[in-house]
């Protein structure tokens, strides 16, 4: 048979409803809501909708769009680790700062070993699948609870890890960090237990407990001027640095990046003074990606930890004295 006549005869086989159940889970990776099913049956039903341009109407959705992004975001991510290389400099579309801090995490995930995604109850299904696709043994834990098919997944208050020390060989807080300790009520959580203190600094230091030597901790936060929004903390630079140095974790590696007109550029000269959250885009204005590694006084006593410190400083010396100038 003529090859483009047999792929006609293709497109059209299949009943109407397992076309639009496919091309939904294809195209928007998610099931057809109710109302979206039954016009597409019934369009395609009186002929005024055709297959090839229910297609068309779905990969041309804003809904796509976003679908797309993130796909992106998860391929640029998992195949720069493939090549062993650490993304820098992203550069990403004028959305919310997961197509920035997907790719970014995911080029520095560990080849292989044990990894703790925190929070992943609320983790774009995108970056969840390419976690699962990495080939890491994935551990996800979250005071609320998600079926994931290939996790194992552990209900628990990050400050508690019913983990024993030195369990894992990396710990992922994707957005999470933020959230610790605040008024989750948005998300369906019950106020957790122990929320007085500093949760943040308790989280970071289970953290550090739970990591085996040699392992690290990948964050990324929202960045600007520090404040309370009551379901999460935003801080400036110099707040995470001092969070950080204070659950005894080194910084071996940090990334700015700020949503301009542009879209998500990496700005290491960014002045945070009035970068509020919800002022540029959906969500963040701006967000700090770090790796961070425990044992700090024994890393800034090493001769890499004291060149990293040194290059940290002479950078945020050079931007006062821009901002001076």
């Amino acid at each position: 048979m003529d090859p483009r006549l047999e792929a006609e005869l293709d497109a059209h086989a299949g009943s109407d409803e397992e076309l639009v159940e496919r091309l939904f889970r294809l195209v928007l990776r998610r099931p057809p809501d109710d109302e979206a099913r039954e016009r597409a049956l019934r369009k395609l039903a009186e002929g005024t909708l055709s297959r090839a341009t229910l297609l068309y109407e779905l990969a041309a959705s804003p809904e796509h769009a976003r679908v797309r992004e993130l796909d992106d975001a998860v391929a640029l991510g998992l195949g720069a680790r493939a090549r062993g290389e650490r993304i820098r400099w992203l550069q990403a579309p004028a959305t919310d700062e997961r197509v920035v801090e997907v790719p970014w995490v995911l080029s520095r995930l560990v080849p292989s070993g044990r990894v703790l995604e925190v929070g992943y109850a609320f983790a774009e299904p995108a970056y969840l699948a390419g976690l699962l696709r990495s080939g890491v043994e994935l551990v996800g834990v979250d005071l609320a609870t998600r079926d994931v098919d290939g996790m194992e997944t552990v209900r628990a208050d990050v400050r508690a890890l019913p983990l024993g020390d030195d369990s894992v060989d990396q710990a992922l807080l994707v957005s999470t960090l933020e959230h610790v300790g605040a008024d989750n009520a948005v998300y369906g959580i019950a106020a957790a237990e122990g929320t007085d203190g500093e949760p943040r600094l308790a989280a970071l230091r289970e953290l550090g407990r739970v990591l085996r030597p040699g392992g690290s901790l990948l964050v990324t936060v929202p960045l600007g001027e520090p404040k309370d929004y009551g379901w999460f903390r935003q801080e400036d630079e110099r707040g995470w640095m001092r969070l950080f140095a204070r659950a005894g974790l080194f910084v071996h590696e940090l990334e700015l990046y700020e949503l301009t007109p542009e879209g998500w550029r990496a700005s290491p000269d960014l002045d945070t003074a009035g970068v509020r959250y919800g002022d540029r885009g959906p969500a963040a204005s701006a967000v700090l990606c770090a790796e961070l590694l425990p044992g700090r006084t024994r890393r800034l006593l090493s001769a890499g930890g004291l060149r990293t410190v040194a290059r940290r400083r002479a950078r945020r010396a050079y931007r006062r004295a821009r901002r001076r100038l």
